[in-house]
């Protein structure tokens, strides 16, 4: 399994996380996995046994890359004949000044064999890994679709507002259903599925709808109804 983060803020609705690639978090809208080797506080000094564990799923909200120290921003560092990718090839510090984090909303969790669809009791501890789910995960999580009614949540309780520098709540569950869609191997039942749910969650905001609804159409279906 492929450990992709570490968690450094956490919070019973979700987490931040520094990814340990820099300028690469995980996609917008997918889905992480943050595993837990037993019910209860996790510590050095007690350890769940094997099947006691909880799995806790959760959507990348956002991602960012910035100095380390956050009263420093960062500064052009390009010139003619050094740019792009051979600025981090002349400057190895930046590996060490500036750093990648994204945020994740929890969306629900497994046990024993079984998933759920709500947040947690618990929240995920300081310092654990943040993974990518297996492709069998991922269709066993998303098989229903109760989770989506957290991520539209945000808007639904304050409307199109959001915090600076945040994505804002559509967006996300736009992003989150394309990126299930291309996991689920182009799987339109499922989609079409998906779709049904956010029109019943939408049902007043019909311009909202529209906007996802648009959003989350496979391009081919796009192109063809524009070319139509």
């Amino acid at each position: 399994m492929t450990r992709i983060g570490e968690i450094i803020e956490t919070m019973s609705t979700g987490f931040v996380a520094e990814s340990f690639e820099l300028n690469h978090p995980p996609a917008l809208g997918s889905l992480v996995v943050v595993r837990l080797p037993g019910a209860g506080l996790v510590s050095s000094t007690r350890q769940g046994g094997e099947g006691a564990g909880i799995d806790l799923y959760a959507v990348v909200t956002y991602g960012q890359t910035a100095g380390i120290d956050p009263s420093r921003r960062a500064v052009r560092r390009s010139t003619d004949e050094v740019f792009d990718g051979a600025i981090y090839q002349h400057n190895p510090e930046l590996e060490r000044t500036l750093r990648t984090e994204f945020g994740a909303a929890l969306v629900g969790f497994g046990r024993s064999g079984r998933v759920h669809q709500h947040l947690p009791s618990q929240l995920p501890p300081l310092h654990f890994s943040v993974q990518e789910p297996t492709s069998d995960e991922v269709v066993r999580f998303t098989e229903r679709l109760q989770y989506l009614r957290l991520l539209a949540t945000p808007y639904l309780a304050s409307g199109p507002v959001s915090s600076a520098g945040q994505v804002p709540p559509l967006q996300v569950l736009s992003a989150n259903v394309r990126w299930v869609y291309e996991a689920r191997g182009g799987d339109r039942v499922w989609l079409d599925g998906a779709a049904r749910e956010i029109a019943m969650l939408l049902k007043s905001d019909y311009e909202a709808l529209l906007t996802v609804l648009y959003a989350i159409e496979p391009a081919e279906s796009v192109g063809t109804l524009e070319g139509s």
